[in-house]
């Protein structure tokens, strides 16, 4: 398809995005890689289960394990994988109503957001005059600081800064806000999980027999939760966003991450990701817990649990109630050896 450039340079002709990977569509390797992500970092926590590297850092004992899921193991990976066919097959429906990512206009859009920036300079030079600043002869200093700016053949500052938006800050506004989004769909549609009797007995429940989680649990859930508590939530924040699906690879990359990180049952002295998002595996395991079954619903964010009155964040008492649980589940185990 050929367009008309709105600056009235030459027209560009948009064609279909080459893939990332030769041998495998974009919108292909957006579903694939989830689904390896899951596998490749549960294995991880698998092997430190087995072996019982980090146990300082674990959560729960074994025996709680054994004492208090109401699911196997061969069973929660059985659904597991039921579940991530489900989601593989609803993104590939999305995808055919789709165009796919196209290519051709990206010095089209560049421009524009180098317009932009331009304008936006102007204005600010114009609010620097009101005020009696001297914009010329502060640009002749800075450009003795900063020789570069001034260099010729050199792009010029608003050049520099709109190109960086258009490449970096716009993709990365994409990426927040379709997470932001998504986190929205999740709690709201979580939490109707729980308040609703019908949708938690029939549906939402097949997750909470675990209340010990491990890694690869994190996606054992109800077929309707997959598709509308996972799925739909994700491509209603992809569709907000605008993301590309190639970004998108990235966005559900991420989210598997954290999901399987959320269930590890291992909380780490030091995570990045809490000091950002405020949620972590404790977190969620609170909310796995049958006193913490109606808090701590978000699944990246805890904003949403903190605006809506159901945070669950007194470790002093969650600490205590998780002693109480292990050493139940220790009697019970020595009552039935």
């Amino acid at each position: 398809m050929t367009v008309q450039d709105a600056f009235g340079s030459e027209p560009y002709t948009l064609r279909p995005k080459p893939p990332l990977f030769s041998g495998i569509s974009d919108l292909h390797l957006s579903l694939i890689c989830p689904i390896a992500v899951h596998w490749l970092t549960s294995a991880g926590f698998e092997i430190c289960d087995r072996f019982g590297w980090m146990s300082q850092y674990r959560l729960h004992t074994t025996a709680e394990e054994l004492a208090r899921n109401r699911v196997t193991r061969l069973k929660c990976f059985l659904v597991t994988l039921q579940c991530q066919g489900l989601q593989m097959l609803l993104g590939i429906i999305l995808g055919a109503f789709g165009e796919g990512d196209m290519t051709g206009s990206e010095k089209h859009d560049e421009a524009i957001w180098i317009h932009r920036v331009r304008a936006a300079m102007e204005g600010f030079v114009i609010l620097l005059s009101l005020t009696g600043i001297d914009f010329p002869a502060l640009q002749a200093t800075l450009w003795r600081f900063m020789p570069f700016l001034s260099t010729p053949g050199h792009a010029q500052l608003d050049v520099l800064i709109g190109s960086f938006v258009y490449w970096y800050i716009v993709p990365a506004f994409q990426f927040i806000f379709a997470l932001i989004t998504a986190d929205a769909c999740m709690y709201f549609i979580h939490r109707l999980g729980h308040t609703n009797k019908w949708i938690y007995k029939h549906i939402h429940s097949t997750h909470h027999r675990l209340y010990v989680p491990y890694s690869w649990g994190g996606s054992y859930n109800h077929p309707m939760d997959s598709l509308f508590l996972d799925g739909i939530s994700y491509a209603i924040g992809c569709w907000a966003s605008g993301i590309s699906i190639r970004l998108s690879i990235f966005l559900f990359g991420y989210a598997t991450f954290k999901n399987v990180l959320d269930h590890c049952g291992y909380v780490f002295p030091w995570n990045p990701i809490r000091s950002i998002t405020g949620t972590d595996t404790s977190f969620h395991d609170v909310h796995h817990q049958s006193w913490g079954l109606k808090t701590n619903f978000g699944a990246h964010l805890s904003i949403w649990d903190r605006l809506m009155g159901t945070y669950f964040d007194d470790e002093a008492l969650i600490s205590r109630l998780r002693v109480k649980n292990r050493i139940a589940a220790e009697n019970m185990m020595s009552r039935l050896s």
